[in-house]
């Protein structure tokens, strides 16, 4: 289940990507063609940012596609590196979660308030905060996830499961 929902937010990730592109060429081409780019480029560029880098952190989680320093961590006897791995991933959840309560207090307040952006559209804040909230929430799950996981394989004493390269 969660390796669709995560299929899906790298799909909407790549497609805020496309549009990305597409807003700021328009944009620019508005400016060259006509002398005024796309009303409210800037805050559209901002929040197609959201989900553009935060949707892919759960899958790139689950694939452990983090930088990792490989360099120091090949000299780690095997036993420390799988519990190394355990305090990653914990240390990962401590970091996101305040970050994620800080978002949904923001979109609560943005959603309650009916807060805009000030600008021609008057676009709504609150669906840029729950899209950090959904990309922060489902990356604390994937954490958890690899923790519990990664806990599992060094009371085992077992190697860190890898990831399927199939994607199942």
């Amino acid at each position: 289940m969660m390796t669709r929902i995560e299929t899906l937010m790298n799909t909407i990730a790549t497609l805020s990507v496309v549009a990305l592109c597409l807003l700021i060429a328009a944009n620019v081409a508005g400016r060259i063609f006509f002398g005024a780019g796309v009303p409210d480029a800037m805050v559209l560029v901002r929040e197609l940012m959201v989900p553009a880098i935060l949707f892919p952190l759960a899958s790139a989680t689950a694939a452990r596609a983090h930088v990792a320093i490989e360099v120091v961590a090949q000299f780690f006897p095997p036993a420390l590196a799988r519990w190394m791995a355990v305090l990653a991933a914990l240390i990962g959840l401590v970091i996101v979660l305040p970050l994620l309560w800080a978002g949904w207090r923001e979109f609560t307040d943005a959603f309650g308030s009916g807060a805009l952006f000030t600008g021609d559209l008057g676009l709504p804040k609150w669906p840029g905060r729950a899209l950090f909230v959904i990309a922060l929430a489902m990356f604390a799950l994937r954490l958890l996830h690899v923790a519990a996981t990664d806990l599992a394989a060094a009371l085992r004493g077992q190697d860190t499961p890898r990831p399927d390269p199939q994607g199942s």
